[in-house]
């Protein structure tokens, strides 16, 4: 065995040892509204954040790993906002969507681009109304955030990527909170599968089958050790990270990067991979950045609110 197997071995052992000690502790929950998202109430403390070196399809700008900071108590709603609950948003106050006459769209070879009349009600893919909102671009996801605030009188807005990797990772280490096994991924997420790949030629697939070829109900998989469903996979996650070139000085303290860091807020992070997603992408330090304007059948979000104690 090389120092590389090893140093995987004993990290997925820390990481399943995690992973029960984390799950054995109830979460707190609470809803606003008899609509509202569930909110889970995450622990305080430090996670471990970016990519180890030995991870396949890691990028440059995923290191180096760093640890970060929740010192304040953050609620995360325990699933993706979906399409029922974003509908409602849109009959309260008439909201028109950004750009909604066409979305980013996908083929069996690999993506059309833009294609015109898909909309986040259309998108162009099957959805029923328990799936995530997709084609919502990052300014549709914090209107819907204001009227969240709005209607509940608690402020709720988009995670900071920080927020969102600490929550995703639940106490583990890396790739994936599960472990470091591919066969495992469609117990917990709805990625690029065998499923996927019956439709669909592009990727590399999760060697499983979550039986779903686009996008699943929201909470149909295993949560993470914390009580969260789909932190990876089904849909990318819009959050209030502005991009940048590189993680040389990132906020550890569960900031969002803004404008005065080196940041370009044209643009916004996503984590998370999607249901077209396979090995390289699913992980929990990937990151891209999207236009705030970009709608894709493959982006959605979920909100968080800082509790008051």
């Amino acid at each position: 065995m090389t120092r590389i197997q090893s140093a995987i071995s004993i990290l997925s052992a820390l990481v399943l040892m995690q992973t029960q000690a984390q799950s054995d502790s109830p979460a707190s929950t609470f809803k606003d509204c008899e609509t509202c998202p569930i909110m889970i109430v995450l622990p305080q403390g430090k996670a471990t954040l970016g990519s180890e070196i030995w991870e396949q399809g890691r990028l440059p700008f995923e290191g180096p790993v760093r640890e970060a900071t929740i010192a304040y108590t953050l609620a995360y709603a325990k699933h993706e906002t979906t399409r029922t609950q974003f509908s409602e948003f849109i009959s309260d106050t008439g909201y028109i969507p950004v750009d909604n006459s066409q979305c980013f769209s996908w083929n069996y070879s690999r993506h059309l681009g833009y294609v015109s009349w898909h909309t986040w009600d259309h998108p162009g893919i099957y959805q029923e109304e328990s799936h995530p909102v997709i084609c919502v671009s990052w300014r549709d996801a914090t209107a819907f955030a204001k009227w969240l605030t709005e209607k509940t009188g608690r402020t709720y807005r988009l995670p900071s990527a920080t927020e969102f990797e600490y929550a995703l990772r639940a106490g583990t280490r890396g790739p994936w909170f599960w472990g470091t096994s591919s066969a495992e991924a469609c117990k917990y997420a709805n990625v690029a599968d065998f499923s996927f790949r019956k439709v669909y030629q592009f990727d590399a697939p999760f060697d499983c089958d979550d039986n779903y070829q686009n996008t699943a109900p929201v909470g149909a998989f295993q949560p993470n050790p914390w009580g969260l469903h789909d932190m990876l996979g089904n849909a990318w996650e819009w959050t209030d990270d502005c991009a940048r070139k590189n993680f040389d000085d990132p906020p550890l303290d569960g900031s969002a990067w803004l404008d005065g860091q080196d940041a370009d807020c044209s643009q916004r992070t996503v984590l998370s991979g999607s249901w077209v997603t396979g090995t390289g992408a699913v992980r929990a330090a990937a990151q891209y950045h999207l236009g705030d304007d970009y709608h894709s059948q493959i982006a959605g979000f979920r909100v968080v609110t800082v509790v008051e104690e």
